[in-house]
């Protein structure tokens, strides 16, 4: 079950940056990053810089998907957080992007389909000498 995005939650206490929601953010997209968190603590964000997480829910605006990831892979390891994040379009409609199925995308699940998979050892690969640059033909046709 897809969580809920309440944008009532608090943010984490933060100075500010140089950094910052982007032009695009008003135009286009941001994203969001909510977390539960037991006690205040201090964090890095990706943007640069320090924040306080507050206790309970926290909620944080980003630009770019990359930022959301970063602190993502910090708060699953670093604090043992639970974080979902959330596209929000400039209509004001919000996407639910991570963690889709409910598993984290470093981890198998069993219903997952890989994507981008060549299922051979390196070994199998073709030969460079016979790829386009020198034969003419594709990679794959070989």
């Amino acid at each position: 079950k897809q969580p809920e995005l309440d944008p009532d939650t608090p943010s984490p206490i933060f100075g500010g940056s140089t950094g910052g929601l982007l032009r695009k953010a008003q135009v286009e997209e941001f994203y969001v990053i909510t977390w539960e968190s037991p006690k205040e603590q201090i964090f890095e964000m990706p943007t640069g810089g320090a924040a306080i997480m507050r206790k309970g829910p926290n909620l944080l605006k980003f630009a770019r998907k990359e930022q959301c990831m970063a602190l993502t892979t910090q708060l699953r390891s670093k604090f043992r957080q639970t974080p979902c994040f959330y596209r929000v379009y400039a209509d004001g409609k919000v996407q639910y992007l991570h963690p889709k199925d409910g598993v984290y995308p470093e981890k198998v699940n069993a219903g997952r389909v890989g994507v981008n998979q060549n299922m051979r050892s390196i070994g199998k690969n073709v030969d460079p000498i016979k790829v386009v640059k020198f034969t003419g033909s594709e990679p794959f046709e070989i």
